[in-house]
């Protein structure tokens, strides 16, 4: 993340993106510097997907903020979904949810996987960069001059996690009230 924001920022460019190695996950960087990532990629992903679906419940992985949940509900109106990590997870969960008649268009982990229902679930990190891009090429239409401020503007009001951390703990798979391996990632974003 640092080279795409020294990128934009030295080229003075409106937009950074940056992709994993399988375009599978994917980030960016506004105009100013400011990392469109993690809770806030799932923020700006869940604006643009409920203006086009209001009320749409949102998935995303089990260590998103509570703030992003504050956002999502309160100030986009949809309803968050948390469910257990794993890119997969997320996804087959939206699937399941639109299978018992629970409206979702968007599954998504902090990690930057992200799969939409209009793009058959394909977890597809370009195609949610071309999302973006379309709607800071709609906003510069009207504006010309706006750069990604469109894009920023929509995650506004996201409270930011405080503090991000994971520990490692060592878990003895035998012990009778565990089930699972031996070890467990633990994540926590006040």
């Amino acid at each position: 993340m640092e080279a795409i924001t020294q990128a934009v920022l030295n080229n003075k460019a409106d937009l950074g993106i940056i992709f994993d190695t399988d375009v599978d996950r994917s980030a960016a960087v506004d105009s100013s510097g400011r990392e469109l990532n993690r809770n806030r990629l799932i923020a700006l992903m869940s604006a643009i997907v409920l203006e086009e679906h209001p009320g749409t419940t949102v998935v995303t992985d089990s260590v998103t903020s509570d703030g992003l949940t504050v956002f999502i509900e309160k100030k986009l109106g949809g309803k968050h979904h948390r469910f257990k990590r794993g890119y997969k997870n997320v996804i087959d969960e939206a699937i399941r949810l639109n299978s018992i008649g629970e409206e979702s268009h968007l599954a998504m982990e902090t990690s930057g996987h992200g799969a939409l229902k209009e793009n058959h679930w394909l977890d597809d990190g370009a195609y949610m960069m071309v999302k973006l891009l379309n709607k800071l090429a709609g906003a510069r239409t009207l504006n010309p001059n706006i750069g990604s401020k469109v894009l920023t503007d929509l995650v506004e009001g996201l409270e930011e996690a405080a503090v991000t951390v994971e520990i490692r703990l060592k878990i003895d798979q035998n012990h009778a009230d565990l089930k699972g391996g031996p070890s467990v990632t633990m994540e926590n974003q006040s």
